[in-house]
């Protein structure tokens, strides 16, 4: 079984950065503006793709009636598939605790000067498209595209 899964991730950003590279210097620089590291997460490869199970695939059928049960309710979850596909594609995701305007708008410096994408904001009853996804679109069902 993979490790902890990932739900709705409430108040953060994540975004997309294509080069492991500079998602770890995106991480470094984050932590040096003072972001705690609880607040940060670095999603890479297989597992971290496997966190996320954009569509429920990983963890069995409970799961997929529970992502799908959640595309419904909340209009920026489908947005996993692009994210685990992204991991499964050898890109980096980076998650980011927000609670706070200023917080978030340091946080979106930060990630798009290391090259982010596709990055949302995950509030508590809303969620904000920030930047799209950037280059040839994953493979994943057009009912999950937008």
């Amino acid at each position: 079984m993979p490790a902890r899964a990932i739900g709705y991730p409430t108040n953060r950003l994540i975004a997309v950065i294509d080069d492991p590279a500079a998602a770890a210097g995106a991480l470094a620089e984050l932590r040096a503006s003072g972001v705690p590291v609880s607040d940060l997460e670095i999603l890479r490869g297989p597992e971290g793709a496997d966190r996320l199970d954009g569509m429920g695939h990983v963890r069995g059928g409970l799961a997929r009636v529970r992502r799908w049960v959640d595309f419904t309710l909340m209009d920026q979850l489908p947005d996993f598939a692009h994210y685990e596909y992204a991991l499964r594609d050898g890109r980096a995701v980076l998650m980011v605790r927000a609670r706070d305007e200023g917080r978030k708008a340091g946080a979106l410096a930060i990630l798009r000067r290391h090259g982010g994408h596709f990055i949302n904001y995950y509030g508590r009853f809303a969620t904000e498209d920030i930047d799209l996804w950037h280059g040839v679109e994953p493979d994943i069902p057009n009912l999950l595209r937008r």
